[in-house]
């Protein structure tokens, strides 16, 4: 259990720092972004935009219409002068220009322009931020500097404010802009509207930041700002004086008041909360506003309103970015709305709040409990688990962006770590089952064939009904004086012992290739098989008999088991024997029977080691004695037997001499003279006393006699 818990702690540790070790990287926070963030803005689909940002679009139809160049920048200057009276006309609280008036126009056009802005009091124009590098004699390197170029001085001076708005292009996927940029700290296009639209706001905004600090003007929006950001906690506490109503204003004005102050706690460049597809926020045509269309009118009162290039198709399009919602046909969103979306996200105060530094921690503690969930649980529940946990944990993420725009990295935990933590499980369950089934396979292989274990792991019901016939010898062993034994010692003891005396039978037959099919006290049955009879398998079952025979002789245990031994070759079943719950796996047919049969002749016969003729037939290098044709017990047909002796290079003198005047008696004998064999018998064992077949004849010859 404690092995188990380490593994899962280890594993866990080793997924939850991977992880960790990927999102750190660049590679891993890109990932997240192109991947993760697109997959959640996709799935939430389009959503409402806020009803305060309106876009008028300048696009290839108004230019058509107008009969005139596509290029917006070459347009009269009379043209935006009449939309800028029109948008003060309907009430339009700010005015905003994204188009950069570089360069005079027609000189009466631009007089009518820059007193429209000067009548309308609310108009914000593009700056451009141009880089420039410069030479630093003192340090030898180049310094780079950023400068705000404003539009033309006569646009420049009536306007509200001037500022820029920057933005990466293709190829990279726009998904931030910029607050506040530079060391200058310069209020980007989006800002700058939020500012003008708070001015109703900014009297009550200067007093609470003055409290205290005359030397604060009071009106001055640079000031003000300044000494916000510089101050997060006394923003904070103004935003939290805001939000709670401590302070008296209507709801719209604490609206625009708390996303003012907001803004200066937030980050210099946040993620833009996309409404959806191009011309997701309320869009009018440059055009329909020149034409007097007064269904619009009324829809542009106290709205922020961004103008721009912004077409509806693709052939034409200007001044686009490549994002989320880029579409398949290749139309991208215009960059004037994306400055509307950005203004818009500052005023809800809805802007994607990215994963910061909790982020390592999430991925982390992700990494960890998945890990541990794996490999703490059996393996068939991982799939499901794993399943079940990444799902939840990319529907709380979709919630929590959809719900509060808040954005929880979720391809490294579920796309890298949740996959690697399941093979990694996987692969260690498969080790531990695999290393259990060799552990059951080595403990069962002392009861059953390796082959036989195999196959009742695949299929249990099928290896049990499977039966093979096949050729096989049987070698059945009983140890004498093992009841005297087992009365005298105590079961603790004799347990011990017995194994010790089974370990020098098993080790002779487990070395020729045999299989122990049955234990039973003092009994062992012990098989060869083969598809077909072969010499060699019968030879190996002789050879392990004798092999048994010079182990007990050469054992140093004490008390001594003398052992008798019979084999018997011939035509048999291995199968699994039993029913309901308990089956043993054994060779079946009648050379069992006759085998133990073979083995109890040995006691009549004083011999140690009997075989059947076929046993022994055809066997090369070894001394058998054949021992005449016998009807064992319970047997009808009559079987000839020999004594299985000794290796042929192991026959002395002696025993050679006793098997030829043996013979030489046992013929007699099988002639009916039984006078003549019972004179050779007693000769023999006169000369050889401890012969048991002699005595056994003997006996039979005395017997037969008798009768006569």
């Amino acid at each position: 259990m404690w092995y188990r818990l380490v593994q899962s702690l280890y594993l866990g540790l080793a997924i939850a720092v991977l992880g960790v070790f990927i999102y750190a990287f660049p590679v891993g926070q890109a990932w997240e972004e192109e991947t993760g963030l697109s997959v959640l803005f996709r799935l939430r689909g389009q959503r409402p935009a806020p009803q305060e940002v309106v876009v008028v679009a300048i696009d290839g139809r108004s230019s058509r219409q107008l009969n005139l160049e596509r290029d917006m920048r070459d347009w009269p200057r009379s043209l935006y002068a009449r939309l800028t009276d029109r948008l003060a006309a309907a009430g339009a609280a700010v005015i905003v220009f994204d188009i950069y008036f570089r360069d005079p126009g027609a000189a009466e056009y631009d007089r009518q322009f820059a007193s429209a802005i000067e009548r309308a009091g609310n108009v914000l124009l593009f700056g451009y931020l141009e880089r420039e590098f410069l030479d630093n004699k003192a340090g030898g390197k180049l310094l780079e500097v950023e400068r705000l170029r404003p539009p033309i001085d006569l646009f420049a001076r009536p306007a509200a404010d001037i500022a820029p708005f920057v933005l990466p292009k293709v190829p990279a996927r726009v998904s931030r802009f910029w607050t506040f940029y530079g060391a200058n700290e310069l209020a980007s296009l989006p800002v700058a509207a939020l500012e003008q639209y708070a001015a109703p706001v900014w009297p009550v905004l200067s007093a609470l930041v003055g409290e205290g600090d005359s030397r604060l003007p009071g009106n001055s929006i640079a000031a003000v700002r300044a000494r916000l950001r510089a101050d997060p906690s006394l923003t904070r506490r103004l935003l939290q004086r805001v939000s709670s109503g401590q302070i008296d204003m209507d709801a719209d004005h604490r609206k625009r008041l708390s996303a003012l102050l907001a803004l200066y706690l937030s980050v210099d460049s946040p993620y833009l909360n996309f409404y959806g597809p191009p011309r997701s926020i309320s869009t009018l045509s440059f055009q329909s506003l020149l034409s007097g269309e007064e269904r619009a009118l009324p829809m542009l009162r106290d709205k922020v309103v961004f103008i721009g290039f912004s077409e509806r198709t693709q052939p034409g399009q200007k001044d686009n970015f490549y994002t989320v919602f880029s579409q398949p046909s290749g139309l991208d969103i215009g960059g004037v709305e994306i400055a509307a979306t950005a203004f818009a996200n500052l005023l809800q105060r809805e802007t994607i709040m990215p994963p910061g530094g909790t982020a390592l921690w999430l991925v982390f503690f992700w990494g960890f409990l998945i890990s541990t969930l794996f490999r703490a649980l059996p393996a068939y529940w991982n799939i499901g688990a794993g399943l079940l946990a990444a799902g939840l944990y990319f529907l709380i993420t979709y919630q929590l962006f959809a719900q509060a725009s808040s954005w929880l990295p979720w391809t490294i935990p579920l796309l890298v770590q949740t996959p690697l933590a399941l093979f990694a499980a996987l692969l260690w369950h498969y080790r531990d089952a695999h290393r259990g089934h060799r552990q059951l396979r080595d403990i069962f292989g002392y009861y059953l064939p390796g082959e036989i274990i195999d196959r009742l792991a695949h299929d249990t019901r099928q290896a049990l009904e499977q039966n093979e016939t096949a050729f096989g010898v049987c070698m059945a062993t009983d140890a004498e004086q093992y009841t005297r034994l087992a009365e005298r010692m105590r079961p603790a003891d004799l347990q011990q012992f017995m194994n010790r005396y089974y370990e020098v039978l098993f080790a002779p037959v487990r070395s020729r290739g045999g299989m122990i099919s049955d234990v039973v006290g003092d009994a062992m049955l012990a098989v060869w098989s083969a598809p077909a009879d072969d010499a060699r398998l019968r030879q190996k079952a002789c050879e392990a008999a004798l092999d048994i025979v010079a182990a007990l002789e050469q054992s140093t245990q004490a008390p001594l088991l003398p052992t008798r031994i019979g084999l018997h070759a011939g035509a048999m079943v291995l199968s699994h024997i039993g029913a309901i719950d308990h089956y043993e796996y054994r060779a079946v047919g009648d050379i069992v029977n006759t085998a133990s049969r073979i083995e109890n002749f040995n006691k009549p016969l004083g011999t140690s080691v009997l075989v059947s003729r076929q046993t022994v037939q055809g066997v090369e290098g070894l001394v058998t004695r054949g021992l005449g044709t016998f009807t064992l017990r319970g047997k009808q047909q009559a079987l000839e037997l020999c004594e299985l002796v000794c290796r042929v290079e192991e026959l002395s003198d002696a025993t050679r001499r006793l098997h030829a005047c043996f013979g030489d008696a046992l013929a007699a004998y099988q002639a009916g003279d039984w006078e003549h064999a019972m004179m050779l018998f007693r000769k023999l064992l006169s000369r050889y006393p401890d012969d048991g077949p002699s005595r056994y004849y003997l006996k039979r010859c005395e017997n037969r006699q008798n009768y006569a």
